[in-house]
């Protein structure tokens, strides 16, 4: 259950391509191999107000908060962290320039007692397109 949000400044769309962005995330998370591809989620969340450093302007910002379900141990959790914040740096390093910016990540656990997810067709959904 990696569930992966991104909340980015105001604007930063006219310097990144982030619905390609969001696509990278997902592959990352992907290319970990540990991560079940039915229950990758990543969506992305502009802050319509921001106030970034000392209020000059033209700051940018990317903040992700990855949820895994329990169960992962340290080594893994930190080399998903790793292999997603690479991908996104190395995505955006090119698309950001000189722009003063930040990107940032925390990984969480769910705690499973108070996860509810009975109801989900995704999977079943993936196992009906792989090939026989």
């Amino acid at each position: 259950m990696p569930h992966l949000s991104f909340e980015f400044s105001h604007g930063l769309g006219h310097h990144a391509d982030l619905p390609a962005l969001a696509e990278t995330m997902r592959n990352a998370l992907v290319a970990t191999g540990h991560c079940p591809v039915g229950g990758i989620r990543v969506r992305g969340f502009e802050a319509v107000v921001d106030a970034i450093g000392d209020g000059a302007g033209g700051y940018h910002f990317l903040d992700m908060i990855l949820r895994l379900g329990q169960g992962r141990d340290e080594t893994t959790r930190e080399a998903i962290a790793d292999t997603l914040y690479r991908a996104v740096e190395d995505a955006l390093r090119p698309q950001m320039g000189d722009t003063p910016f930040i990107l940032s990540l925390e990984v969480q656990d769910i705690e499973t007692r108070f996860s509810r997810k009975s109801w989900s067709t995704i999977h079943a959904a993936l196992r009906e397109k792989e090939p026989e």
